[in-house]
């Protein structure tokens, strides 16, 4: 553990691998999210299959309205692209952006693309 960990309650680099590619996101179930926003879809399918327009726009609308209370009641965890080790509890680090593709690619996640 680094002193910044000790002393600042932050993240600066992984204290599972030692790696300093980190990002930010929501901690939130993504399989809950998708379940949430997939029951919206069904029951907003019902009411147009009833000839019911209004009350299924209206079920659309609530499933947002859920997703919008989500992302701002649901708090931050730091992210190792190396190592996806979820570090919980810690104050967010101003130099660390949210997920990018490229850093995944470039420090972990699937191999890098190769030119053919």
């Amino acid at each position: 553990m680094n002193a910044s960990l000790l002393d600042a309650n932050i993240v600066t680099t992984c204290v599972s691998c030692g790696h300093d590619a980190l990002y930010v996101q929501k901690d939130f179930n993504r399989q809950l999210g998708i379940g949430i926003v997939g029951i919206g879809i069904a029951i907003s399918i019902y009411f147009f299959g009833r000839s019911e327009p209004f009350l299924a726009m209206a079920a659309l609308g609530v499933t947002a309205l859920v997703d919008f209370c989500a992302y701002f009641l649901v708090g931050e965890v730091t992210v190792c692209y190396s190592c996806h080790a979820i570090h919980r509890g810690f104050k967010r680090n101003p130099e660390h952006e949210p997920f990018d593709l490229k850093k995944l690619e470039r420090y972990g996640g699937r191999s890098p693309r190769t030119k053919r």
